[in-house]
C-alpha cells in the first residue's frame, strides 16, 4: 500500500519561509518506512534557492521539474511549488539522476540512469516515474523507448520539464538541484497497481482522415499519400507556416498495434519534412484535428468522469495528473479552467498531483489488455495508485 500527502505554496522568494509552510502541510510523523518526494515548480523556485530549500528540510529523495502552472487538491496557479510525498512500507522506492542530456547520448543516458536506479532497488521493478528534459531537438519519445527497451517494458509514467514556451528556461529536479537537460526517474517495486487514463482529440475536433504515411525518417514525416507533406497540407487547405508553432497542427497517429491512436503535435518545417512528436513509421494511418477551447474542456471531463468512476468503485491513495502545456496554451486567457475543471470534479476525495507537461509518458492499452509505454502530446493523462 503507498499513502500520500501534499503540500503547496506561492512562496518562491523566501527559501526558509517556502520551506517552513511545506514542512507545516506534511505529517513527518506519519511517513512510512519507504518515501520519495515529487516536486513540481514554477521556473524562479530554483532561480531564488526555494526549490533547493524545500527538497533539503525532506528527508528523502525528491525528483521532480519545472511546469507553468500546477498544483494540488490543496491549491493550484502559476508561481508556486507543489510536493508529493509517497510513502509506504512495502513498497520500495529508487532514484537516480543521468548525467548531461545532448542529442547524440540521450538513448544512452536515459539507459544508465535506468540501471543507476535498478541496481538499488529491492525486488522486481513494477513502476517507473520519468522526468525529462524539454528541447527542441531531442525528441522526448526517444526517452520513452529507450526506457521501455531497458526496463524491459516496466509501466512508466511522467512528464517534460516545460516553463511556458521558452524551452531555455525549464529545468528538471534532483534532490534540489535544477538542470536543464537531464533525466531523473523513481522506479518502484512491490504491489503497486497503477490505472493509467488517457484523452486527447475528440473525434468531433477531427478535420480530416484517411492520410497514409507513405515516407518517413524516425520522426521526420515526409510523404502522405505519396506527396510531400508540404503539398498534401496545402492541399488540404492548411498553411505549412501552421506547423511551426507549438499545438498549432495536432495529429492523430493510428499505428495499427490495437491501441487507440496517439495524439502528437508537428513542431516544425523541416528541409527533410515535418517533424513530428512520436515516430511516424510507414503505413501509419494520420487524422488531422483542430483543437480548440471547447476540446480541451470536453476531453478533461471525459478523464475525470473515468477517473472519477475509478475512485467510487474502488480506493486509491493518490492521482497524477499530467496534461499537455499545449492545453493550457490553447485555453489563452481562461489557462485555468482545466484546473478548475479537475478541482471541481475531484475535490479533495485523493491527494493529487497536477502539473502541466512538456511532453506526456503514459501507457496506452492494446486490444488484449496489455500496456504498451506511449509518449503523448496534447493529451490529458493520469494515474491512480493503490
Amino acid at each position: 500500500m503507498i499513502k500520500a500527502q501534499t503540500a503547496f505554496t506561492t512562496e518562491l522568494d523566501d527559501p526558509a519561509a517556502a520551506a517552513e509552510e511545506i514542512l507545516s502541510q506534511i505529517d513527518l510523523s506519519a511517513l512510512l518506512k519507504n518515501n520519495v518526494g515529487i516536486i513540481t515548480f514554477y521556473q524562479d523556485a530554483h532561480e531564488t534557492g526555494v526549490l533547493e530549500a524545500v527538497a533539503k528540510a525532506l528527508p528523502f529523495d525528491t525528483v521532480g521539474c519545472s511546469v507553468a502552472s500546477g498544483g494540488n487538491e490543496r491549491e493550484f496557479g502559476h508561481e508556486q511549488l507543489s510536493v508529493a510525498v509517497l510513502s509506504s512500507d512495502d513498497v520500495k522506492f529508487s532514484t537516480a539522476a543521468s548525467g548531461e542530456i545532448t542529442p547524440e547520448n540521450a538513448e544512452a543516458e536515459a539507459r544508465a540512469c535506468y540501471r543507476d536506479a535498478r541496481s538499488r532497488l529491492d525486488g522486481e521493478p513494477s513502476l517507473l516515474l520519468v522526468f525529462g528534459p524539454i528541447s527542441k531537438v531531442i525528441a522526448g519519445d526517444r526517452y520513452t523507448r529507450a526506457l521501455n527497451d531497458e526496463s524491459g517494458g516496466v509501466p512508466m509514467f511522467g512528464t517534460l520539464s516545460n516553463a511556458g514556451v521558452v524551452y531555455e528556461d525549464a529545468r528538471v529536479a534532483y534532490n534540489g538541484k535544477a538542470r536543464e537537460l537531464m533525466v531523473t526517474l523513481v522506479l518502484m517495486s512491490g504491489d503497486v497497481k497503477p490505472r493509467f487514463y488517457t484523452r486527447a482529440i475528440s473525434d468531433s475536433s477531427i478535420t480530416r482522415r484517411g492520410a497514409f504515411v507513405t515516407e518517413s525518417d524516425g520522426y521526420i514525416l515526409k510523404k502522405v499519400n505519396g506527396l510531400t507533406v508540404r503539398d498534401y497540407l496545402l492541399g488540404i487547405g492548411v498553411p505549412t507556416s501552421t506547423a511551426g508553432s507549438t499545438a498549432s497542427l495536432p495529429i492523430l497517429i493510428d499505428y495499427k498495434d490495437g491501441t487507440k491512436p496517439t495524439a502528437y503535435s508537428m513542431y516544425g518545417d523541416t528541409e527533410r519534412g515535418m517533424l513530428v512528436g512520436g515516430l511516424v513509421p510507414v503505413g501509419a494511418e494520420i487524422a488531422f484535428a483542430v483543437v480548440d477551447y471547447r476540446s480541451v474542456i470536453d476531453t478533461a471531463e471525459d478523464a475525470l468522469e473515468m477517473i472519477r468512476a475509478e475512485l467510487d468503485a474502488s480506493s486509491a491513495s493518490a492521482v497524477f495528473i499530467i496534461p499537455c502545456l499545449s492545453r493550457f496554451l490553447t485555453l489563452g486567457h481562461m489557462a485555468d479552467d482545466e484546473m478548475k475543471k479537475t478541482a471541481e470534479v475531484l475535490g479533495r476525495r485523493v491527494p493529487y498531483l497536477f502539473l502541466y507537461s512538456g511532453g506526456e509518458i503514459c501507457p496506452v492499452s492494446d486490444a488484449d489488455g496489455r500496456f504498451i509505454n506511449r509518449f503523448h502530446n496534447m493529451t490529458y493523462t493520469a494515474m491512480a495508485l493503490n
